[in-house]
């Protein structure tokens, strides 16, 4: 079974059992991206979300009986043309109630990950961001960082995308999409966590290189984190390109 199967909750389970918390946080995550202006629809054969005709997310509440405070909630966004086997995204989010929770952790990933997501299914671009690799043309849609910790000042949104972009090139596929998720938390002993993942496969030269810039991180609280999401979509115009 792969990981999606176990995103794919059918909705006959639903209709026996009752609401489950996992479509309690899809509800709420239906009515946050209608706000925002998108089209959204129920999947007609199991428990996610259809988003703009394209999209599908899905979730799953993973327990955390360590701290009834904290929702760890893991999504799913497939498409399927350009990423059907999905981006997997783990996100979490704080608060005093079920709803606060809820609330906190959906705003987390609509910010840092959903937001991005649909940026980069369209061909807008920013040029002074674009690159070429052989004959291809590549537009980066970099995420807004999510800051954990207290910061005097946020880097620029574009740093972790400026240290790694002369090692990128090696790593993106002939596909349309390519996508990169850099979590990284400098604790206040000085110990550096997180992950670095392309296509969501561990990128160990990306990891040690955002690792050794949080090194130089100053820390006036316990600790610093930043999180983002950045995609790299082949342009338009150069579809069909070396494939």
């Amino acid at each position: 079974m792969g990981l999606l199967d176990f995103f794919k909750k059918k909705k006959a389970i639903i209709e026996t059992t009752g609401i489950d918390e996992n479509q309690q946080v899809l509800n709420i995550f239906k009515a946050k991206l209608l706000e925002k202006g998108h089209q959204v629809e129920w999947h007609t054969q199991y428990l996610a979300l259809v988003v703009n005709g394209e999209l599908e997310l899905s979730c799953l509440i993973i327990e955390n009986p360590g701290n009834a405070n904290v929702m760890h909630l893991m999504i799913s966004a497939s498409h399927l043309q350009y990423f059907p086997n999905g981006i997997i995204e783990n996100v979490a989010g704080f608060g005093t109630s079920p709803e606060e929770r809820f609330n906190a952790t959906l705003d987390n990933y609509i910010d840092s990950t959903f937001d991005t997501i649909i940026y980069g299914l369209s061909d807008t671009h920013d040029p002074e961001l674009d690159f070429m690799t052989s004959e291809v043309l590549w537009h980066p849609k970099v995420g807004c960082f999510i800051a954990l910790g207290q910061w005097k000042e946020y880097p620029p949104e574009d740093s972790f995308f400026n240290l790694l972009k002369s090692k990128i090139p090696s790593q993106l596929t002939s596909d349309k999409i390519n996508w990169l998720k850099i979590y990284i938390f400098k604790k206040a002993d000085g110990e550096i966590i997180g992950e670095c993942l392309f296509n969501n496969i561990h990128w160990q030269e990306g990891f040690t290189e955002i690792s050794n810039y949080a090194k130089s991180w100053e820390l006036p609280g316990e600790f610093h984190g930043l999180k983002q999401f950045i995609i790299f979509r082949r342009c338009d115009a150069y579809d069909g390109v070396n494939d």
